[in-house]
């Protein structure tokens, strides 16, 4: 490992780490250990029923062959299972330190405060003028910063966290990122972390502000990044776009998922057109409604938390809206992603000469669930039916007009 690896490590830092994809290989070797010499069922049939009595055969004569098989799967599910309990309370555990750490911070922020009031009456000065007493946010706000405010040696450097809900485009502002942002690309990583004090570092991950959500950081570890920006080291830029393009793109990923462990990229790559995506919802809404309604059966092949419900997921929306340092809404880099880049340029303190860019929108078109609503008349009936505060909240961030 390079020194330039090395760099973002000099601060203690904690991360969350979803333990979902641990608990899914468990799953999997436990369902692939049982299936382990057992003959396959075949339909009723004098043909068949031979065929079966030919393969039982060679299973009791292979049994010599398969029972080390089924001891060392054994043994290898039993470990799984053991790593995965281990690693969450880890997990919980690292949490319980980030929050002693960061009121440790305070603490040895408050005593350098008293020391340098203490200076200050010492020399004649106003203890309140000193730099240390007040810091600006991007959008010129004041305010009082050196009750957490801890000196890591990084200059003007604030941890960056770009936030998103899942399906709301977040991957792309990534590789936008990683493509423009010049030598503070080496600084980004795809994760969640937690850090006591201002940093170069670029964090970003999906995380909720309410409500547990299954492979998105929950309330504590976005409620400890808000601690960072509220106290003057740290920045959220928070991706969203149309919930009701989320939800379609979430539906048809996590039923992929379940279906086919497969993780795709985008709605195109499971349907050739939106005709295509229609008949599919059509056949299915019944599973598209449940899903909607945050119903946790449909995730009972891989056992953990539920996916957030669409209302859930319009709440969670609103309020990363509310605290967010730059609101980013996905289509307006669909429109002039120079200029959407910019902003983000712009809050990271990143000086790039942006007359030089070369920033492609994204591949998804915006507000693709109208065309879904005209073609499918569940869909639109799903849309009308929409509880009131739900319909409020999808106006109050900016879509009231494409409903």
């Amino acid at each position: 490992m390079d020194s330039h690896e090395a760099e973002p490590e000099a601060s203690p830092c904690f991360w969350h780490y979803d333990h979902d994809a641990l608990r899914r290989a468990t799953t999997s070797v436990e369902e692939l250990k049982s299936a382990v010499g057992i003959v396959n069922p075949r339909p009723p049939g004098l043909q068949n029923d031979a065929a079966q009595y030919i393969k039982r055969w060679l299973a009791r004569v292979l049994g010599w062959y398969t029972r080390p098989a089924h001891e060392f799967n054994a043994s290898v599910s039993r470990a799984l299972g053991e790593i995965a309990c281990a690693l969450e309370h880890l997990s919980m555990n690292m949490l319980s330190l980030d929050h002693l750490s960061l009121n440790m911070g305070a603490l040895e922020a408050r005593l350098a405060q008293l020391e340098k009031r203490l200076a200050g009456l010492q020399t004649g000065a106003n203890p309140e003028s000193t730099p240390e007493r007040m810091s600006a946010d991007r959008s010129g706000r004041t305010h009082a910063s050196p009750r957490s405010y801890i000196d890591t040696g990084v200059g003007n450097d604030r941890t960056a966290y770009v936030i998103g809900l899942f399906g709301s485009g977040r991957h792309y502002i990534n590789e936008v990122m990683l493509q423009n942002i010049g030598e503070r690309a080496k600084y980004f990583r795809d994760m969640v972390r937690l850090h006591p004090g201002p940093t170069p570092m670029i964090y970003s991950g999906h995380a909720t502000m309410k409500y547990v959500s299954r492979a998105q950081a929950p309330p504590e570890v976005m409620n400890g990044i808000l601690k960072a920006v509220r106290s003057g080291f740290a920045d959220v830029i928070f991706v969203y776009r149309h919930p009701l393009d989320s939800l379609l793109t979430n539906w048809i990923w996590w039923r992929t998922y379940l279906r086919e462990n497969l993780e795709i990229p985008g709605i195109s790559h499971v349907y050739k057109d939106t005709d295509d995506l229609c008949g599919d919802l059509e056949r299915n809404f019944p599973e598209f409604q449940a899903f909607a309604d945050g119903n946790a059966d449909l995730f009972a092949a891989m056992p953990s938390q539920r996916f957030l419900s669409f209302p859930e997921f319009v709440e969670e929306t609103d309020l990363h809206l509310q605290s967010a340092t730059l609101a980013l809404r996905f289509e307006e880099c669909m429109i002039d992603p120079r200029k959407e880049f910019s902003k983000i340029a712009d809050v990271m303190s990143v000086d790039l000469d942006l007359s030089r860019l070369s920033v492609d929108p994204p591949r998804a078109k915006p507000y693709g669930h109208l065309a879904v609503k005209e073609k499918v008349p569940r869909f639109k009936n799903f849309i009308n039916e929409l509880d009131a505060e739900t319909k409020r909240r999808i106006e109050k961030i900016g879509y009231g007009g494409a409903n």
